[in-house]
């Protein structure tokens, strides 16, 4: 028994390894994304490129994109996102997942702390009010809080859900949650172009931000991840230290 518990665990202890390693890689290749966006949206470099893509899009758009894009828009916003994060933190903390729920909250926290700064520092102004669909909350454009915010909150969760999952129909559906949580960012950051509330680069920036500031989370959960299981090994080790002691003296 203390044998393929050591065995799970060692096991466990390469996957956690494993997945700290992606995180990291992970995090600082989408991280300097993110910041050669910032360099050359923030001079202006890609003010045609953004405004080509925004006039190709409205000259496109029909009567049924013109109902779905709004909807995804508005349940990437701000009410959704945050009757989602107090859910979701009120789950994992009925099943007393105090790691999880402390994980969660830094991850959303830190996303809108980031986010509401570089918004202000680089100040960059929406697409003109003649290409919108609906109205917007402020003028800030970059980056785009949906697509980060979204990016953040769906993709921290896949990540609990799928550290969580201990059978194989947790771990199906943990897979299935998966797909969601890449979806809905991706579908609600093209809702910010179509509606127009956004220009390409901004969206593009978002999902960036959103990806290494998540990464980064991770990184640190499956840190604090390794540290427990490698606490949940110590008896095991004990136990069959003790046997082959015992057997040895026989």
């Amino acid at each position: 028994m203390s044998r393929n518990h050591s065995t799970h665990s060692t096991s466990r202890a390469r996957t956690i390894e494993t997945g700290r390693k992606f995180f990291a890689y992970n995090g600082a290749i989408f991280g300097v994304i993110f910041v050669l966006l910032t360099a050359i949206v923030w001079p202006g470099l890609t003010a045609g490129f953004d405004l080509g893509i925004t006039r190709s899009v409205v000259n496109a758009r029909n009567g049924f994109f013109n109902v779905l894009a709004p909807l995804l828009s508005t349940i990437g916003g701000t009410a959704v996102v945050l009757v989602l994060a107090i859910v979701s933190l009120g789950i994992l903390v009925w099943r007393k997942q105090w790691l999880q729920v402390k994980i969660l909250f830094a991850a959303l926290a830190g996303d809108v702390i980031i986010v509401t700064a570089f918004k202000r520092l680089v100040s960059r102004m929406r697409p003109d009010q003649s290409f919108w669909l609906g109205s917007v909350e402020d003028q800030q454009s970059f980056p785009s809080g949906h697509s980060a915010n979204n990016t953040v909150l769906w993709l921290t969760l896949a990540i609990i859900v799928s550290t969580l999952a201990k059978n194989e129909i947790e771990r199906s559906w943990a897979r299935v949650f998966n797909v969601v949580a890449v979806l809905m960012p991706f579908f609600i950051g093209l809702s910010r172009i179509y509606v127009a509330h956004h220009w390409t680069t901004d969206v593009l920036a978002g999902w960036s931000l959103g990806i290494a500031w998540t990464s980064l989370v991770a990184w640190v959960y499956f840190g604090e991840l390794a540290k427990i299981n490698a606490h949940s090994q110590r008896p095991a080790r004990t136990i069959s230290s003790d046997s082959a002691e015992q057997t040895s003296q026989a």
